[in-house]
């Protein structure tokens, strides 16, 4: 089969994913791995050729340092402020909101002596006593980040892998919107679409994945069914069955851990999820690539395509 793609690893060496090894594409899950295709060396002289190899391995070094020490400081920033995001969320859809809110202001006035008005939303509540010792501009870059989360309707567990694609925080912060003039449900929109098409390019590379040769078939009978059972179908009005969460989905997923063996893995349990659950996961995935669906579009279309040859 032809090539399918070559990615350049960072830490690691060139990697050329091909179809007929199977395994090669799961190279593309591997955490900081999507960082853009490889460039092929063009034919010139033995000495042109030797120059470009090295500054390609000065270029490859950096990436190593960058990883090692750069991108995980930046990563491990974007993944805490996910998190506070997440808290703003569960705040912002309790009931017991406004007296949690009024809490926090009271808690930052004592610690502080700062006084926030109490018709300042949660974001900025949160964000002050989370960040107490930071510049006001660094605070203010974080509320606008989750201002602009919640305009478009960005979900629990999503904000990291947007802040990855994005480049980071500050990119985040100042270029999101920039010559945009739609309005708020056009952007839920927009965002809805983008999750939609991540799963569906997920669903279609894992299934290439599948057919594959090289994939290892799995035997066992630790796998519960997640799916409805005609019982609870049966209470269903037929016009509702259609919903995710009444289907069945397309994979079942295991949780293992490392076994003392390398490259082996000790079973312990499988599920085979409704689709609304199995959507939920395939999207947690695709945040989590650092790529955008464009470049997932490109692996999945050279990936079939190849599958053809």
């Amino acid at each position: 089969m032809s090539e399918v793609v070559t990615l350049d690893s960072g830490s690691e060496a060139l990697a050329t994913v091909r179809s007929v090894e199977g395994r090669g594409l799961t190279n593309i899950f591997q955490l900081g791995a999507n960082v853009g295709l490889v460039m092929k060396m063009p034919n010139k002289s033995p000495e042109v050729i030797d120059a470009l190899q090295q500054v390609n391995q000065l270029a490859r070094e950096y990436e190593t340092l960058k990883i090692d020490v750069f991108l995980r400081a930046e990563r491990a920033s974007w993944l805490f402020l996910s998190n506070v995001y997440d808290y703003v969320l569960r705040i912002n859809k309790s009931i017991k909101k406004r007296q949690i809110k009024s809490d926090l202001i009271d808690m930052i006035k004592q610690r502080d002596r700062v006084n926030i008005s109490t018709a300042s939303e949660t974001e900025t509540v949160v964000v002050r006593y989370v960040f107490s010792d930071m510049a006001r501009q660094s605070r203010n870059n974080y509320v606008v980040v989750i201002q602009k989360a919640l305009s478009m309707d960005v979900e629990e567990g999503e904000l990291v892998g947007l802040l990855e694609q994005s480049g980071g925080i500050t990119n985040w912060a100042t270029n999101t919107f920039e010559g945009t003039e739609v309005g708020k449900p056009d952007l839920k929109d927009q965002r809805k679409t983008q999750r939609a098409d991540a799963v569906s390019l997920m669903r279609r590379l894992l299934a290439l994945m599948a057919s594959a040769q090289g994939v290892t078939p799995v035997n066992t009978p630790q796998v519960a069914d997640w799916t409805p059972s005609p019982r609870q179908l049966a209470s269903v009005k037929v016009s509702n069955q259609a919903s995710p969460k009444y289907q069945a989905g397309d994979f079942v997923f295991f949780i293992a851990t490392p076994s003392n063996t390398q490259n082996e893995y000790n079973l312990i349990q499988g599920f085979s999820p409704a689709r609304d659950f199995e959507d939920q996961l395939l999207l947690q995935i695709a945040t989590r690539l650092g790529t955008n669906n464009e470049q997932l579009q490109a692996v999945v279309s050279e990936f079939e395509a190849s599958m053809l040859n």
